[in-house]
């Protein structure tokens, strides 16, 4: 949860009309930041030692017990089991080695009237979690790089900060209180997500994500009497240019597409490319800071909406499946003595991963809660969370063969999924921006019935990612 904070906030309409005042104009500058971490982590994985031959469901095998491959024009092309041993395993190794890095530029300027202006650009070289095959002998690897966030800004010391392009909102970030994150790597929000592996694709024992950082445009207000608020808008998921509609037929991969096949698929987007239903997201927050007998308060009310485009039948019939997005969140921390404490709660009509929920499916509930120490160089901490979702849906849709598109019951998706974590931690501080990190993490998703490891014979219902982190960081 890395962010960059500009000066303070306002609306830039009424200070472009504002009087001219007596300053001086500077042109853009530009400096370049960013950070470097290397990481040594051990993880303990439920199924992470097991995986099922190409082309099998459940370890179950034919015939003989050998793994042969296809051979064709005498290149060795897939893998398949022909035998009856049910207990073929891929061994995945316990101990890695993690390395990140992000570059980020900051341009800054000032006009003649007093008006701050400038982007923020952040280069990251993480953009896949595995290597991508794309021909024999060519490959994008997993450091390939990427835009994490960017964005244009105006401020004024009067009025306020508006932000333009890929960046959090006010409840996605910007705005919140009571997410504790400043010991060892973040916690249950930190760097854990880069030792962890998907169960057959299935489930994911990653921290609840993020509401991510789609084209949206920003306003955040300065402070009156200890109070500040802030909104932002995006039309859709997605980022960075283009609409992603190479040609005028409908596809989840249009950003403007309110109306595609398959659309009930993607209430909860898709892993990697944005293919999601989100439309029209808005977000509002209002906060307070300030200090009561020495000790510094913050809390913050706000709350996320959005539409949802329709699931769109081969007849070219548009029918709703989705409610739309819509969580409450409120927030409180306290700083004395270098102790710092916090908690969030949020409610309301969302799914894993700010998904959109099917019509009918129960609400979101998730509560928060930390606390970090800091003396001299020494921080240490730890964060708490559990999160009650729908998970699998209660009704799928299909087709039938005339393309009229049906809901039917999902008896598997009646069941609660329970998302629960904790993650303690420490650093120290060796010199300006160079720390050592030690962390600890335990991160379980269960939801009762449903295999989250459908590699294994029978039904795994719980899977849980433990994980040890002891590294070094620079910030620069």
């Amino acid at each position: 949860m890395r962010k960059i904070l500009l000066g303070t906030t306002a609306v830039v309409g009424a200070a472009l009309l504002a009087p001219a005042v007596a300053v001086a104009q500077e042109a853009p500058t530009v400096r370049i930041g960013g950070f470097f971490r290397a990481y040594y982590g051990n993880t303990q994985q439920s199924g992470r030692n097991s995986t099922t031959p190409s082309g099998l469901a459940n370890n179950t095998s034919p015939a003989t017990g050998n793994l042969q491959q296809t051979v064709v024009g005498g290149i060795p092309t897939t893998e398949t089991n022909v035998g009856t041993n049910p207990g073929h395993v891929g061994r995945l190794s316990n101990n890695d080695f993690s390395t990140d890095a992000e570059v980020h530029v900051f341009v800054n300027g000032k006009t003649a009237n007093g008006l701050s202006y400038g982007a923020v650009v952040e280069i990251a070289f993480n953009q896949q979690e595995g290597r991508n095959i794309v021909q024999q002998r060519a490959s994008t690897g997993k450091t390939t790089a990427s835009i994490d966030e960017m964005y244009a800004f105006v401020a004024s010391p009067l009025w306020g900060q508006i932000r333009f392009g890929d960046e959090d909102g006010p409840v996605g970030g910007l705005m919140n209180s009571g997410v504790i994150t400043n010991f060892g790597t973040g916690g249950i929000y930190g760097d854990r997500e880069s030792f962890v592996s998907r169960q057959a694709n299935v489930r994911t024992t990653t921290s609840p994500g993020s509401l991510g950082d789609n084209t949206k445009i920003i306003y955040l207000s300065p402070q009156f009497f200890g109070f500040d608020f802030g909104g932002s808008f995006a039309f859709n998921y997605n980022e960075g240019e283009d609409t992603g509609c190479a040609t005028n037929q409908s596809s989840g991969w249009c950003d403007a597409s309110y109306a595609f096949t398959g659309a009930a698929n993607f209430g909860v987007a898709a892993a990697g490319p944005n293919m999601s239903v989100r439309r029209n997201e808005y977000q509002g927050a209002v906060r307070w800071r300030g200090s009561l007998a020495g000790v510094g308060l913050s809390v913050t009310g706000g709350y996320v909406g959005s539409g949802a485009a329709r699931e769109l039948s081969p007849l070219n019939v548009q029918r709703a499946v989705f409610q739309p997005l819509g969580v409450w969140q409120v927030g409180a921390q306290a700083s004395a003595y270098g102790l710092t404490v916090g908690a969030q709660y949020e409610h309301g009509a969302s799914n894993f991963f700010w998904g959109n929920l099917i019509k009918g499916d129960r609400p979101m509930d998730q509560f928060f809660a930390g606390a970090s120490y800091t003396v001299g160089p020494f921080t240490i901490g730890g964060n708490y969370l559990i999160q009650t979702v729908e998970g699998a849906s209660r009704t799928n849709f299909g087709y039938n063969a005339a393309g009229v598109l049906q809901a039917t019951n999902n008896a598997a998706g009646a069941a609660m999924m329970r998302r629960l974590g904790y993650g303690i931690g420490a650093n120290y501080r060796l010199a300006p921006g160079l720390d050592i990190v030690a962390e600890y993490s335990s991160y379980t998703v269960a939801e009762r019935g449903r295999d989250l490891d459908p590699s294994n014979p029978g039904v795994q219902d719980r899977n849980t990612a433990k994980v040890f982190i002891l590294g070094t960081r620079l910030a620069f």
